[in-house]
């Protein structure tokens, strides 16, 4: 008699949840403080887990997968939501969810409760922040943003698409990089990739607020 031990993406993300939610219970014992970080990083896991299920690409690159893959694609999205809600907090401000703690330190703090490389994911925060937020304010549309994470997902998928030394930030047009930055543009120009990361980002943003407002 056999056993089907195989492992669907989902347990991998789920198995990340559950380690990075019992490491910021470690960090901090406020629960409003748990809260604010649990619903940054349900966020990244949901828009995470969802471009790998809908993403033609990233699907086909992710292959099996790994959890620690699914760590490193739930990390970047995290800090993806970071920037989000910072941006949304800058044109909304509410009362009781951000004080005045700089997103770099939230930052960093993510990046901990992931035990992730520090500095190399804080460069990737620095740069996509810098960009989204760039986006926000000339390309509302956030194809640039959602094109470079693309080639990152990819990259962290065992495919690398950029040649990120090439690369200056913010990309004020896409066309630019092609001046060697580009190894691979094709999942960066394919409609069903956009669209499924575009799709990601609405989910893992409503994920973020619903789990912060208990929802």
């Amino acid at each position: 008699m056999t056993t089907d031990k195989t492992i669907s993406h989902s347990d991998f993300f789920e198995a990340v949840w559950q380690s990075v939610g019992n490491n910021i219970e470690n960090l901090t014992s406020d629960a409003t403080d748990q809260r604010f970080l649990k619903s940054i990083v349900m966020g990244g896991s949901v828009a995470a887990e969802a471009l790998v299920s809908s993403s033609p690409s990233i699907k086909h690159f992710w292959q099996e997968g790994t959890q620690q893959i699914a760590q490193e694609l739930s990390l970047l999205f995290s800090h993806n939501m970071l920037t989000q809600l910072y941006q949304w907090v800058k044109n909304n401000p509410p009362t009781n969810m951000v004080d005045t703690i700089p997103k770099e330190i939230t930052a960093t703090r993510i990046i901990h409760v992931f035990n992730g490389d520090a500095e190399k994911s804080m460069a990737d925060f620095m740069h996509f922040d810098q960009q989204l937020s760039y986006d926000f304010a000339k390309h509302p549309h956030l194809i640039h943003s959602c094109a470079l994470l693309l080639a990152r997902c990819s990259e962290i998928c065992g495919h690398p698409c950029i040649d990120w030394d090439k690369v200056d930030w913010p990309v004020v047009e896409l066309t630019h990089l092609t001046q060697g930055a580009i190894t691979d543009g094709a999942p960066m120009r394919s409609k069903p990739d956009m669209d499924a990361m575009l799709s990601s980002l609405n989910l893992g943003g409503q994920a973020m607020l619903s789990y912060y407002s208990g929802a």
